[in-house]
């Protein structure tokens, strides 16, 4: 306690001192202030410079100085000045709020978050000091960091309704839609019935997959407006779901009317007619998924390929969306391989060995960060660029255009051998593998995952042993099931939560895989070996809309649900099914 008070009175005439000093610099500041406020920020420059000519320790110059360098976007020489204003006086926040401004411009993340966590220490009540932090930490990958941030400004400001959209947004975004319809709840409670508290709810209720809840808040909103497209999309969305597929079009299309430029409205009118069968006109939609808001940071693609002749030139295939896809938009691989005069492919790290051996032909690249910014140079001249997905726009115009195939990719013999050697080493039995959850919080898991437990009518088929194709987390089900049935799923990690060349080995070795809507029913179908399938009413775009197959893999069989959510006709089918095969197995 002594050693604070001696420290106190040794720096109280210093404190003295600067603030004598700070009266004398903020009246010859005058002129220059008036300068930054009247957008003259030269002269001001000028004004601040030739004060710290005379008073080279002044917080207030260098700091002025600094943010009317920055408006000029030197920003290289701003950061100088703010420094050195930082520097002499360290507990001027606003200092330090516009260099985090500046850093974060210049694209130091790092040392921007630094200076705007010291703002934010030194004036926790600011809310536009700690929003900026929300934007450089979400700027900075730290999703969870700008969610608690942003939790706190919204506790300081609970009557902006702006922060409180802006909430439900960030939890939105990360999949965290529980907590963003207590928000949206909040919303409608504190701030009555409107278009936005209404459209949140809408919002809210989609993503914790109440469709009929978010079709009664879309409905209600038009009483209150009549021109929000957004609105209408969600509707459809909803709609869609709920597997009203004529109303869900007539709600894009309204949206359209309103909006005819819609991206989110042509897309999804694009995923209804692709599922449909109207493939010309629903890879138009598709293509708008580069216009939509979550897809706005991908790569550019250029020079892109227009589907014009390839003769003599060559081509890079850029990676996108999930491992499936990738899998399936192969499929259109060995007919651009064949037109052009060289090809480079991008793919996930696990499939790099598998395409290299299925696409000889190509150089394939595999790529880490589907969210990179920076170009792939494959080490030789790239004439044109095209997304993945957009190859069928090109190759997959009708459905005579699908080919009859019995497996583009190969596996390797060697490993599938010893995945056969294996399996026979169960005993007698047909080898069925099983998957039952897919999809994630942002691709409906709700409408791909069922529970073992819901499945054991069919893993209870006499004949037949099971294995393993979940990924993830699978133990403790294994383990539960076979505590309370009996029922042995064989796990073996090596093939599955590895690189995915050696799942195609034990895929190819099986007799038969049945599972959810999920990465392995592509692997399966592209390795041309059978899959029976549970689909949802209202599946991925990919599976279509009816009947027992899909034309992207011949030897994929479709059981489709007739109400959603009601699983057990479905359970019932591939029971019977998987009984009379394995009664012809033995």
């Amino acid at each position: 306690m002594l050693k604070n008070l001696m420290m106190h009175l040794l720096r109280a005439p210093a404190r003295a001192l600067r603030a004598r000093r700070d009266r004398m610099v903020s009246s010859a500041l005058i002129p220059a202030m008036a300068q930054f406020n009247e957008k003259k920020y030269g002269d001001a420059a000028r004004a601040c410079k030739a004060v710290i000519a005379q008073s080279p320790r002044s917080a207030q110059a260098h700091h002025l100085c600094g943010r009317a360098l920055s408006a000029l976007g030197r920003h290289a020489e701003a950061m100088q000045y703010l420094h050195a204003a930082v520097a002499a006086d360290p507990d001027l926040a606003a200092a330090h709020a516009d260099l985090a401004d500046v850093l974060f411009r210049s694209g130091e993340l790092g040392e921007a978050e630094v200076s705007s966590r010291r703002a934010v220490v030194l004036r926790p009540d600011e809310l536009e000091y700690r929003l900026r932090l929300v934007e450089i930490l979400e700027n900075s990958g730290q999703e969870a960091e700008a969610l608690a941030e942003l939790s706190i400004a919204q506790e300081f400001a609970p009557g902006r309704f702006d922060l409180l959209v802006r909430l439900f947004r960030t939890l939105s975004r990360l999949g965290m839609y529980p907590q963003a319809l207590r928000i949206a709840e909040r919303a409608v409670i504190e701030n009555g019935e409107n278009d936005q508290t209404l459209y949140l709810l809408a919002a809210a209720r989609y993503g914790v997959a109440d469709m009929q809840g978010a079709v009664e808040a879309c409905r209600k909103i038009p009483g209150h407006r009549d021109d929000r497209p957004e609105v209408y999309v969600t509707l459809g969305s909803a709609l869609f779901a709920l597997g009203r597929v004529d109303d869900a079009r007539a709600a894009y299309q309204r949206a359209l009317d309103m909006a005819p430029d819609s991206a989110d409205a042509l897309f999804h009118i694009g995923l209804i007619q692709l599922m449909s069968g109207e493939y010309g006109e629903g890879w138009r939609g598709f293509e708008q998924r580069f216009r939509r808001e979550k897809n706005r940071t991908m790569r550019p693609c250029s020079p892109p390929w227009d589907g014009i002749s390839l003769q003599g030139r060559s081509a890079l295939v850029m990676r996108e969306q999930g491992l499936g896809d990738e899998i399936m938009f192969a499929s259109c691989y060995p007919q651009l391989i064949s037109q052009a005069r060289r090809c480079f492919i991008e793919c996930d790290p696990r499939l790099a060995k598998l395409f290299s051996r299925s696409f000889p032909d190509a150089l394939i690249y595999a790529l880490d960060d589907i969210k990179t910014g920076a170009q792939t140079d494959p080490g030789g001249e790239v004439d044109v660029r095209i997304y993945a997905g957009s190859l069928p726009r090109h190759f997959r115009k009708s459905l005579e255009d699908f080919p009859v195939h019995d497996g583009y990719l190969k596996p390797d013999p060697l490993r599938t051998a010893y995945w056969r050697e294996r399996l026979e080493s169960l005993g007698r039995g047909l080898k069925v593998g099983v998957s039952w959850r897919g999809g994630t919080v942002f691709t409906h898991q709700e409408r791909r995952t069922l529970s073992l437990a819901a499945l054991l009518p069919v893993l209870s088929v006499p004949g037949v042993r099971w294995i393993n194709l979940q990924y993830g987390k699978r133990d403790r089900e294994i383990a539960g099931l076979r505590h309370a049935s009996g029922i042995e799923i064989v796990d073996w990690p090596e093939a599955i939560d590895g690189d995915y060349d050696e799942t195609a080995a034990l895929v190819s070795a099986l007799d038969l895989v049945i599972s959810v809507c999920t990465s392995v029913v592509h692997l399966t179908g592209a390795l041309g070996r059978p899959a029976w399938v549970m689909t949802a009413l209202v599946p991925e775009w990919r599976y279509g809309l009816r009947g027992p197959t899909m034309p992207w893999y011949p030897q994929v069989r479709l059981f489709r649900q007739d109400r959603q959510g009601d699983w057990d006709p479905v359970i019932s089918a591939i029971r019977r099914e998987l009984a009379q095969r394995a009664a012809d197995h033995r």
